[in-house]
């Protein structure tokens, strides 16, 4: 198959998790066609993270009412899409039907790539995603890359968040939200958890972000370590910039435990087993998974924790009896 595009508009709707699940998949699309003007269409904010690594060359908000097209007719469309020599989308719903009549109305007889994944095929999203749109672009006969290369995401170059100049060069990164209750698991344990990473040598900074305001009173009242401290909202930039220089990942089924996957971070998440097989990081993020998060214990948590390896140190996770 011979495509050449000159541009690329791709696709990707939802949350920090939903895109990073697509990234390796992005960034195939970036190595196959490294000639190409490629537009990612996807909430701003999230979208950064790939235009700062230089994955994308413009980043276009999907909130914009002029990316209404994509949902049905609408009587204006944006001349990124409409000249687009290949637009390419990736889902995990439905929605990808309308993804492809709509395309087809507004662009007729030119390629789209619209990657459909099951959730409950058994296998992750990331992979299903990847190998779908390597299938496609093995059709040019084009060289590709592997999974393991196109899921690595770049640190921004980004300052890190004011108060985080504190932390050792032995940090940790932590963060206790997610979305929804049944997702997170209880606090009381991730404060045990931070004792026993304290007690152990590390640093460590605890990361709330925006949709956190339901657990926000219990971290901003708790009494952290020495070494330790809270940081309320800090900027997407900023946040990768500190994970990625972070020696371990802390967290629960979150975007932010696919941007730590994503940028190389080892570390642990805690699932719900429903979830698990959809939804599993990639990179260096282990997963401890349960019917109910409330059924993994703090001693679970602390034998599965990595041990991480810090120039001139080796630290692993002990807890104090």
């Amino acid at each position: 198959m011979q495509v050449n595009p000159g541009s690329i508009v791709a696709v990707r709707r939802g949350g920090l998790g939903d895109l990073l699940v697509a990234g390796p998949s992005l960034r195939l699309l970036r190595s196959v066609f490294p000639e190409a003007r490629l537009t990612l269409v996807s909430h701003r904010v999230y979208g950064s993270l790939f235009l700062k690594a230089g994955v994308v060359d413009e980043v276009e908000d999907i909130g914009n009412f002029a990316w209404a097209c994509l949902s049905g007719p609408s009587p204006a469309v944006p001349a990124v899409l409409s000249e687009a020599a290949l637009v390419a989308g990736w889902f995990h719903s439905n929605s990808a039907e309308g993804f492809i009549e709509g395309m087809a109305a507004l662009r007729p007889e030119r390629p789209v790539l619209a990657v459909r994944a099951g959730p409950l095929s058994g296998q992750p999203l990331s992979r299903q995603f990847f190998e779908k749109t390597s299938s496609f672009c093995g059709e040019t006969g084009r060289p590709m890359d592997s999974f393991e290369v196109c899921s690595r995401l770049a640190p921004p170059s980004a300052p890190l968040p004011g108060s985080a100049a504190s932390l050792s060069r032995a940090y940790a990164v932590v963060h206790p939200g997610g979305g929804g209750q049944a997702k997170r698991w209880p606090g009381e344990r991730f404060r045990e958890v931070i004792g026993a990473m304290a007690g152990n040598g590390f640093s460590g900074a605890v990361v709330l972000g925006e949709a956190e305001s339901a657990i926000r009173i219990e971290w901003s009242s708790f009494a952290f370590p020495p070494g330790w401290i809270l940081l309320d909202r800090p900027s997407l930039l900023s946040l990768a910039a500190l994970i990625s220089g972070a020696a371990a990942y802390f967290g629960n089924d979150s975007g932010i435990t696919h941007l730590a996957a994503a940028l190389g971070t080892p570390g642990l998440a805690v699932f719900r087993s429903e979830f698990i097989k959809a939804w599993r990081p990639y990179g260096m993020i282990e997963t401890l998974e349960a019917p109910d998060v409330r059924d993994i214990s703090v001693d679970s948590v602390l034998s599965r924790f990595p041990s991480v390896r810090i120039p001139g140190s080796f630290y692993g996770i002990t807890r104090k009896r």
